[in-house]
């Protein structure tokens, strides 16, 4: 058996955060219409800013018919919401932690901002420290479904040594089709079926391939895992 390393989405796989998404809540704040609440969010996922500032100007920089101060100030009010808003999903750190004992690597692969980036690091300290890779959206410039973001993880590992990787998230659109497409495996956290019933039909209906394992919570991995002998 090859060397195995396992790629986490973060959000809603490893941990939590607000009631709804970064772009929803600024459009929401600032009265944004769809297309721009879209733009807006992708520039949010995908910018490498590291403070407010730099992210709120960029963000005026595409709504010109805004307030730039209040824009900003909504930004900052945001980024310190969404730092504060991290909670690590029960069982997460164990899962890792045994994944690190059984000799496996741990990667990221997340469509991400530095604020939650910064609220995972806090929640999840060991989780961060015991990463061997890290393939966050606002660093690469590029937010998953992107197939180059899952090719450049399996690159970046093979380089490493490894020859097996699996994605683990939960979504099906963005983690396992763009995973199945850079050669990984799928595990899917399918904790939110009825977010799903169009894609587990096209799945049982073969008109879309199925990952290969779903489990409905985080702390069913392990059994998982341990069925195919990965621990």
């Amino acid at each position: 058996m090859g060397k195995t390393v396992f790629f986490f989405d973060i959000g809603h796989t490893l941990v939590t955060g607000a009631q709804a998404s970064p772009r929803r809540l600024l459009g929401a704040a600032l009265k944004l219409n769809e297309t721009q609440t879209k733009t807006v969010g992708k520039l949010l996922m995908t910018l490498p800013a590291t403070d407010p500032e730099t992210v709120g100007r960029a963000v005026a920089a595409v709504l010109p018919d805004h307030d730039p101060t209040v824009v900003l100030g909504e930004v900052r009010r945001l980024w310190e919401e969404q730092t504060a808003c991290v909670r690590e999903i029960p069982g997460a750190t164990a899962l890792v932690r045994r994944l690190m004992e059984a000799g496996h690597g741990v990667g990221l692969i997340s469509n991400i901002w530095h604020p939650f980036f910064v609220g995972f690091q806090k929640r999840c300290p060991e989780i961060d420290t015991w990463a061997d890779f890290r393939f966050l959206s606002y660093r690469e410039g590029v937010k998953k479904p992107a197939e180059a973001l899952f090719e450049k993880a399996v690159h970046a590992a093979r380089l490493r040594g490894f020859d097996q990787w699996w994605m683990v998230g939960d979504s099906y659109e963005l983690d396992m089709e763009p995973a199945r497409a850079a050669g990984m495996r799928g595990l899917w956290i399918l904790h939110r079926p009825e977010r799903e019933r169009g894609l587990l039909a096209d799945i049982l209906n073969g008109t879309k391939p199925a990952p290969e394992g779903s489990v409905a919570d985080l702390v069913d991995v392990v059994g998982f895992l341990e069925k195919r002998g990965l621990l």
